[in-house]
């Protein structure tokens, strides 16, 4: 390149340009600090391999709701039992974390011991034991009726499990989703009061 057209380069860039380069050793998370990541609801993850929390202390029993129609899940409180009748299916909430760091809270389906079994919520129920102590991650099975589990090929280390209680996850995920009274949305439409 010649001189002629590095000084032409020069002229065509503006001058602020450079300073506005950041250095190699930038980081950004400088002057801050990181806060919780906030967990979201759902089942484990078919793309990236999770663990499930062990303790006790991070298993929660509850009453949820799906509102298929309007795509939302509810938690409701136990006095919300009888006047949401089947819509409310009896679980045991977990804490699940994926090889990313990602809190999430799962629902892990508790058997209707006198109920016909289901293959989907035994498969789940195996796949939550065995992430207890392993890395894995599910696929629907169509074909089967259940989840297909599978482990990760490789060690991935331990989880990095976030620090609040169950309770205030469980809080941080159903914040204004909670059914708690007679006069919610969702029971009102079920007793054809809206």
């Amino acid at each position: 390149m010649s001189t002629k057209e590095t000084n032409n380069d020069e002229l065509r860039t503006p001058s602020w340009l450079k300073d506005a380069m950041l250095p190699s050793n930038f980081s950004n998370t400088i002057g801050g600090i990181k806060l919780p990541t906030k967990p979201s609801f759902g089942k484990l993850n078919k793309h990236r391999f999770s663990r499930v929390h062990p303790s006790t202390d991070y298993k929660f029993p509850a009453l949820i709701v799906e509102d298929k129609d309007a795509g939302e899940e509810y938690i409701a409180t136990y006095s919300m039992a009888s006047h949401l009748g089947n819509n409310a299916t009896p679980k045991l909430l977990r804490l699940a974390v994926d090889n990313y760091g990602v809190p999430k809270i799962i629902a892990e389906p508790i058997p209707d011991l006198g109920g016909r079994p289901n293959l989907w919520n035994a498969s789940m129920i195996q796949a939550i034991a065995l992430a207890e102590e392993s890395w894995i991650r599910i696929e629907s099975d169509m074909a089967a009726q259940q989840y297909r589990i599978i482990i990760a090929a490789n060690e991935l280390g331990e989880p990095e499990w976030p620090k609040q209680s169950m309770a205030e996850l469980i809080a941080d995920v159903f914040n204004n989703k909670v059914i708690s009274s007679e006069e919610h949305p969702y029971i009102k439409q079920l007793a054809g009061r809206i």
